[in-house]
C-alpha cells in the first residue's frame, strides 16, 4: 500500500501527515520527541511504500537566532531521518503547495485568519479529517504529494 506523506517542519509547531488509501495520520511534534516521530516514520516506512514532500523552509526575518536555530536543527532532523529510512522525497515551497490549492496568504492577513482558511479548505477535501492549526499544513502537504505523485 502507497504512503503518502507531507511535512510540514515548524519547530514546534509542525507535523507529519500521512495518507493511507483513505486512512489520515498525523504526528504533531510538539506532542513528540524526536525519537517517538522518527520510530513512528519508521513504522510506516517499514510497512508501506512511501513518498513524502517536505516543505521547503527558511528562517523569517523576525525569528531570533535561537529560534532560527532550532527551527533548522528541526529540519535538519527531518531529511536526515527521510534519507535513512530510504523514503523518497522532493521539497516544496509553501507557495508551490498553496497555489495547487488555489490559495494565497494576503499581506495584511492575520496569522489566525490564514490558519482558518487553511483548515477550511482542508475540511473540504478532507471532511472526515479533523484539523488543527499544527495539523491542517501537513495533511495539505500530504494530499498535494498523493494529487503530484507522478511528477515528485
Amino acid at each position: 500500500m502507497k504512503a503518502y506523506i507531507g511535512i510540514d517542519p515548524g519547530s514546534s509547531s509542525g507535523a507529519i501527515a500521512v495518507i493511507l488509501e483513505g486512512e489520515t495520520f498525523v504526528c504533531e511534534f510538539s506532542k513528540t520527541t524526536t525519537w517517538e516521530w522518527f520510530e513512528w516514520l519508521r513504522t510506516i516506512a517499514h510497512i508501506h511504500d512511501c513518498t513524502a514532500v517536505l516543505e521547503k523552509v527558511h528562517g523569517m526575518p523576525k525569528m531570533n537566532v535561537v529560534a532560527i536555530s532550532s527551527f533548522m536543527k528541526n529540519v535538519g532532523h527531518i531529511e536526515m531521518a527521510l534519507i535513512a529510512l530510504g523514503i523518497p522525497f522532493k521539497e516544496v515551497t509553501p507557495q508551490t503547495w498553496m497555489k495547487y490549492y488555489g490559495m494565497k496568504k494576503e499581506g495584511t492577513e492575520t496569522k489566525t485568519a490564514w490558519k482558518r482558511r487553511l483548515r477550511e479548505k482542508l475540511s473540504r477535501i478532507m471532511p472526515s479529517f479533523k484539523s488543527t492549526n499544527d495539523t491542517a499544513d501537513a495533511m495539505l502537504i500530504a494530499n498535494y504529494c498523493k494529487m503530484h505523485e507522478t511528477t515528485l
